[in-house]
């Protein structure tokens, strides 16, 4: 689930440097049904459970997802030369698990997400926070840095209802 949802925001970032805002395609209209009903749920700022992920390491991407059935902050984090995969639990602000990413998949995409942000002179929370803020009424899904022409960008995935879009900011 993870590498799809990836992949399809992965997409959504090509589509949205083409044509700005666009639908999100998280899978099926089921599944951004599915994902927004429980984002109605979670409190957490995804911008917040970056900074909560601070503790392990920094963060290098963050997205809600629906992971087998269980809804989830997902917040990738690099500390020296390790890659880890923190969950925050949503309904208490507090880190629920650290797993170190094993998966050829997430350890591609976090590559990428560290070589990005690597090139910052911005977290990504204040990227995130700033798009937010600049899109009233939407709260942040993913955040999902990656390198274009040389510049770190971030791609955030918002949500409003049943409104999705994906929006970029540089991070230097």
């Amino acid at each position: 689930m993870r590498r799809m949802l990836t992949m399809l925001l992965t997409g959504c970032s090509v589509f949205g440097l083409v044509g700005g805002a666009v639908l999100a395609q998280a899978g099926s209209e089921n599944g951004r049904e599915a994902l927004a009903k429980e984002l109605r749920g979670a409190w957490l700022p995804l911008e917040s459970g970056m900074t909560t992920s601070r503790t392990e390491g920094t963060p290098i991407s963050a997205k809600y997802e629906i992971d087998n059935g269980t809804f989830q902050l997902s917040v990738y984090i690099m500390k020296e030369d390790r890659l880890s995969e923190v969950i925050v639990d949503h309904n208490v602000g507090t880190i629920a698990k650290v797993d170190v990413l094993t998966d050829s998949g997430d350890l591609a995409a976090a590559r990428d997400q560290k070589e990005a942000m690597a090139r910052a002179t911005r977290t990504l929370e204040a990227a995130t926070a700033d798009l937010v803020r600049a899109n009233s009424g939407y709260r942040a899904v993913s955040a999902m840095p990656r390198l274009n022409d040389g510049h770190p960008i971030v791609d955030v995935l918002l949500v409003n209802g049943t409104d999705w879009r994906v929006v970029h900011e540089r991070l230097d």
